[in-house]
This record gives C-alpha cells, sequence and structure tokens, in this order.
C-alpha cells in the first residue's frame, strides 16, 4: 500500500493531498480504499533493498537533500513501497510538507509494526516539531535504547533534553553523541550548551581541557544555549 492508495481520505484532507501531489489515474480509483484519519497500513517492514530500491531511494534523497520535497513526494508516490525504508522516506516527506499529523500516524504505525529504531527516532522529531516535547521525549529514548551507539538518535535526543529542561541528562546523551559522531562540530556545539546549562563555565572550562576544545567552539555552544531554556 503506498501513498496514492491513502489519498481518498475525508474532505478535511482534500486539500493538502491535492497540494502534496496525490492524484489517481481514473481506471485505480475501483482499486482504492476510502481512508480517513487513523486509518490501518499495511506497512512492510522488510529492510532488504535492492539494487533497484537503492536507485529509487537514492534518487528521492537527492532531491531532499536539494529541498525538492514536494517532488520527491510525487516521486516516493509513484513507487511500490516494498521496503520499511520506503514508509520511513514517505513519513519523513509528509512532515517535510507540513502534513504533520498525517505523518505522525505513519510513524506510530511503522512503530507499532515494525518497531524499529528509526520509526520511534522519526515519530520523535514529529512529535517535537508539533510541540508535543513529551510524547518527543518517550519516543526518541526509545530509540536510542533500540540503537544506543548511534550519533543522530543521541544527539537528537540529547537536544530535545535541553528543550524540556533536563540539563544533566542533555549533557551526558550528547558527550555520547559527540564521541560516537567522530567529534562533529554541530554535535560538540549541542553538548558545550548542555553542560553550560548544567554547571556553567566551571564545567564547560573542565570539557573544554578534557577535549581540547577550541575557543571558538565554546563561544559557539555557549551562544547555541540561549536557546533553550536557563539559558545565558
Amino acid at each position: 500500500m503506498k501513498y496514492k492508495q491513502a489519498c481518498l481520505f475525508s474532505t478535511a484532507f482534500l486539500t493538502a493531498a491535492l497540494v502534496s501531489g496525490c492524484a489517481l489515474p481514473p481506471e485505480q480509483d475501483s482499486e482504492m480504499e476510502t481512508r480517513t484519519s487513523g486509518s490501518y497500513l499495511q506497512v512492510n517492514c522488510s529492510t532488504n533493498m535492492t539494487p533497484e530500491h537503492r536507485v529509487e531511494l537514492d534518487a528521492i534523497d537527492s532531491m531532499m537533500n536539494g529541498s525538492e520535497n514536494y517532488a520527491a513526494l510525487a516521486r516516493l508516490e509513484a513507487l511500490s513501497f516494498q521496503t520499511q525504508h520506503h514508509w520511513l522516506r514517505w513519513a519523513q516527506l509528509l512532515a517535510k510538507v507540513e502534513q504533520l499529523d498525517y505523518s505522525e500516524e505513519v510513524y506510530q504505525q511503522i512503530a507499532e509494526t515494525c518497531d524499529s529504531a528509526q520509526a520511534y527516532h522519526g515519530l520523535g522529531v514529529v512529535y517535537v516539531k508539533g510541540g508535543k516535547i513529551e510524547e518527543g521525549l518517550k519516543a526518541l529514548g526509545t530509540a536510542k535504547a533500540k540503537e544506543p551507539a548511534s550519533a543522530d538518535m543521541r544527539n537528537d535526543f540529547g537536544v530535545v533534553l535541553m528543550q524540556g529542561g533536563f540539563f544533566g541528562q542533555a549533557a551526558f546523551e550528547l558527550r555520547t553523541a559527540y564521541e560516537l559522531s567522530g567529534k562533529k562540530e554541530t554535535v560538540g556545539r549541542n553538548m558545550i550548551a548542555a553542560y553550560y546549562l548544567h554547571g556553567g563555565d566551571d564545567s564547560v572550562a573542565k570539557l573544554q581541557r578534557e577535549l581540547g576544545l577550541s575557543h571558538e567552539a565554546v563561544s559557539a555552544g555557549k551562544e547555541f544555549s540561549q536557546r533553550f531554556s536557563g539559558g545565558a
């Protein structure tokens, strides 16, 4: 089942569907079941990708990297959703074109059906984007528990912990993410912000000595901390 098979939902969603390019060939109408928000989707949990699948999704990713999200969604809708990766891209693109409620439902069903870290991670990100910090923390925590060595998942979890005011736990998660990421600059900025929010200048000075952080990195982290409650 794929997005164009899920497009005949209620009139309230018709405009959004048309904006996202959800057009149905007349000859296929008889094969489509009417769907409403909350409908059950037959998610395929397979993670085995053929070379053809990789080519398909690489093309989608390339369009996403170029911020051509509406076009990427249209191209994705034309494919058979034969792997979990297809479903995850669909949910991700729905969020990128501001269909957050529908994206959330799709991520929820992928998570419930496949119980994958990637699904919980995406669900957490969408929750946070929709202002649901508590739900986002729960989903991102589940994702991290399923893939504890993922720098991206720990980084996102840490940033949302800062949003929730859990600065000490955020510092732990973000330092772990920093080391796992190979000391990626943006993750380092997040880590420094968490340490600063949790322990102030003394905490950051100790961190700087331990990790050999530059003064520029420390300044960027402190500046970033101002985005969160308790920032200097």
